[in-house]
């Protein structure tokens, strides 16, 4: 049970991860872009290793991953209208 949980809660981080720099661009801060692009490649990297690797994980990864995931789907309301402005740099500032 506890590989399932896993499973589906990093498919639907890989997911949010994916929709969510689908929507970032150049004003979007870099520090962002980079935890998102982090979070989507180790949560699909994760999938993979469930389904091709045969990696069993227990409950405490399961329920981290689950948690984990109902953060990206409750925050995804703040998403709704593209990147929250608090994520984005402000006009004129340096870009890394």
């Amino acid at each position: 049970m506890s590989t399932a949980v896993y499973l589906l809660a990093c498919c639907v981080l890989a997911y949010g991860g994916f929709c969510r720099l689908v929507r970032t661009d150049l004003t979007t801060a870099f520090c962002i872009r980079v935890v998102f692009w982090l979070l989507t490649v180790a949560a699909a990297s994760s999938s993979a290793a469930v389904l091709i690797w045969g990696y069993v994980p227990g409950w405490p990864a399961a329920v981290l991953a689950a948690a984990m995931a109902g953060v990206q789907t409750a925050t995804a309301l703040l998403w709704r209208h593209g990147v929250p402005v608090s994520y984005k740099h402000p006009p004129g500032e340096a870009q890394p």
